[in-house]
C-alpha cells in the first residue's frame, strides 16, 4: 500500500531531522572531546548556538602542527622523499608559512569562550610573523592558558633567524603552569623574567635557544618541579635553587657546569652529554651531594674507566645509562653502590670494529649479589665479547631477576648504514640472538623478550 504524496513526505522529514541535537549535553559534550579543537572551532560553531555554547565549556586545546605538515606534508610523497624538503624553493615554504598563519588567525578569532587550555604552535616562521606570534601569545595569555609550546625551527642555511620571546607582561601570564620554548631565542634575562611573573609554573623547557649563556633557575618562592635545557651551544653553566625542583635534564655535547645550590625534592636526573667524560663520583662534582637522593638517573656520557668511590645510592631504582661497549665495566660500580635499583635499562654504543662470530662468554670475576634488580633492558646488543661478558654479570649477580629485554640491533644509524652491508648486519643479528639466548641457558626462570 502506497502512501499519499503529502504523508510520505512527512515521513521523509521525520527521518531527516537532526536526531543529534536531540541528544543530551553530556552526550554531545562526549562527542565534541573526540574532535580536535581546531575542528570543533571552524565546523561545529556554525551549526547552532546551542554547539558553540557546549564546546566553547570545554577545556579547549589548540595544537598547529606546520612542521608535520611540511616535512611529510605536500611536499613529500615519501618518507624518504622528505629529506628533499629543504631544496624546495622559498616561495613554496613561504605559500605554506602564509596559510598556517592564516589558519591559527582565523581559528583564534573564532573562539569565542573565554579560556584555554593550552596552545601549541610549530613551523618554520620568518621576522615578518613576529607580530602574529605575539597576538598569539597575547590571546593565550588573555584566556588564562595553563600550557603554551612554541616550536619555531628554522631551516638550515637560515640559523640566525630565530624568534624572540618577548619581555612583556601579558594580562593572565600568572596562571601559566607549563612553558616550552624550542628554538625560541631565549635570554638570561628573559629566563629570569619568566620565572619571576610566573608564580604558578612547574615545567619549563628551553631547547635550541642561541641566547642561553648562564641561565639562572633560582627563587625561594618558586614552584618549578621539571626543568629542561637543551641544544644550547652556547650555554657554559646552569645555577640551580628551586625548592620543589623533582627533575632537571640536560642535553648538549659539551660539559655543563652545574651549580646545584639548594634542590631538597630533585629525585630525577637526567644528564646526557655524550662527547664529554665527567666524574660523577668526585666528591667535589655539584652532582655528588645529590646522589643518594635520586630515584631516576639516567646518564649519557664518557664515563672514566675506573668509578670506586661511588656513593650509595639507596633511594635509585630506575637507572638508564648510554655507554660505549668498552666501557661497559665503568657502570659496574655505580650499579652495586645501587642496592635498591629496580630496572636498569643499557644502551649500547658499537665504536669499535664489529665481528659476526659466536663469543663464548669467559667467567666472570669476583662481583656482588644484587638482590632487588628484577628488570633489564638491554638496547644495541650484538653478542660482542664485553656485551657478552656484561650481560653475564648482570644475569648472575642479579639474584632475582625475574624478565630482561634485549634489542638486538644497531644502535647507531652511521654504524648501521654505512659501515656494513645489509647481509652482514643480518647475520651480526642473527649471531646476537643466539648469544642471548645462550647467556640465559643458566637461568630458565627468567622471562627473555627478544626485540
Amino acid at each position: 500500500m502506497e502512501l499519499p504524496n503529502s504523508k510520505m513526505q512527512k515521513h521523509v522529514e521525520k527521518d531527516v531531522r537532526d536526531r543529534i541535537s536531540e541528544l543530551s549535553d553530556d552526550v554531545l559534550v562526549k562527542i565534541l572531546s573526540f574532535l580536535p579543537s581546531e575542528e570543533a572551532v571552524l565546523k561545529t560553531s556554525f551549526l547552532s548556538r546551542r554547539w558553540k555554547q557546549l564546546w566553547e565549556s570545554l577545556p579547549v586545546s589548540f595544537n598547529f602542527d606546520g612542521l608535520m605538515a611540511v616535512h611529510y606534508g605536500a611536499y613529500a610523497i615519501s618518507f624518504d622523499d622528505s629529506k628533499n624538503c629543504r631544496r624546495k624553493r622559498a616561495e613554496d615554504l613561504k605559500i605554506e608559512r602564509c596559510k598556517f598563519v592564516g589558519l591559527v588567525n582565523d581559528v583564534l578569532i573564532a573562539h569565542q569562550g573565554s579560556t584555554i587550555d593550552e596552545l601549541r604552535v610549530g613551523f618554520y616562521l620568518d621576522r615578518d610573523s613576529q607580530r602574529y606570534i605575539d597576538k598569539w601569545i597575547e590571546t593565550a595569555m588573555n584566556k588564562k592558558a595553563k600550557k603554551l609550546e612554541l616550536d619555531f625551527l628554522y631551516p638550515p642555511r637560515f640559523s640566525s633567524m630565530y624568534y624572540l620571546f618577548p619581555q612583556t607582561c601579558f594580562c593572565g601570564i600568572e596562571f601559566l603552569t607549563s612553558l616550552c620554548l624550542k628554538h625560541v631565542g631565549v635570554s638570561d634575562v628573559v629566563t629570569k623574567w619568566i620565572l619571576s611573573n610566573c608564580p604558578m609554573l612547574e615545567r619549563l623547557h628551553i631547547e635550541g635557544s642561541p641566547l642561553l649563556r648562564d641561565p639562572k633557575v633560582s627563587g625561594s618562592s618558586l614552584r618549578l618541579k621539571h626543568l629542561h635545557i637543551s641544544k644550547g651551544r652556547y650555554i657554559r653553566s646552569v645555577e640551580i635553587s628551586a625548592p620543589d625542583l623533582v627533575s632537571f635534564e640536560y642535553h648538549e655535547e659539551q660539559l655543563l657546569i652545574l651549580h646545584i645550590r639548594h634542590a631538597p625534592k630533585l629525585t630525577e636526573l637526567y644528564y646526557l652529554s655524550p662527547s664529554y667524560s665527567i666524574r660523577i663520583d668526585d666528591p667535589d662534582s655539584p652532582l655528588s651531594n645529590y646522589l643518594p637522593q635520586l630515584v631516576t638517573l639516567r646518564l649519557s656520557m664518557q664515563l672514566p674507566s675506573g668509578i670506586w668511590d661511588f656513593p650509595t645510592c639507596t633511594n635509585l631504582r630506575h637507572l638508564s645509562c648510554k655507554v660505549a661497549g668498552k666501557r661497559l665495566f665503568t657502570l659496574r660500580y655505580l650499579i652495586e653502590a645501587s642496592p635498591f635499583l629496580h630496572k636498569f635499562t643499557l644502551e649500547i654504543t658499537n665504536e669499535n670494529k664489529i665481528k659476526n662470530t659466536l663469543c663464548k662468554v669467559r667467567k666472570v670475576a669476583e662481583y656482588s649479589l644484587h638482590k632487588h634488580l628484577k628488570e633489564l633492558e638491554i638496547i644495541g646488543f650484538l653478542g660482542q665479547p664485553m656485551e657478552a661478558k656484561f650481560v653475564a654479570y648482570l644475569l648472575k649477580s642479579a639474584i632475582n631477576l625475574e624478565k630482561i629485554v634485549i634489542h638486538a640491533a644497531f644502535l647507531d644509524i652511521w654504524v648501521r648504514e654505512i659501515s656494513y652491508s645489509k647481509e652482514f648486519a643480518e647475520i651480526t643479528l642473527q649471531m646476537a640472538h643466539e648469544s642471548a639466548h645462550q647467556l640465559m641457558e643458566h637461568r630458565p626462570e627468567v622471562e627473555l623478550v627478544l626485540l
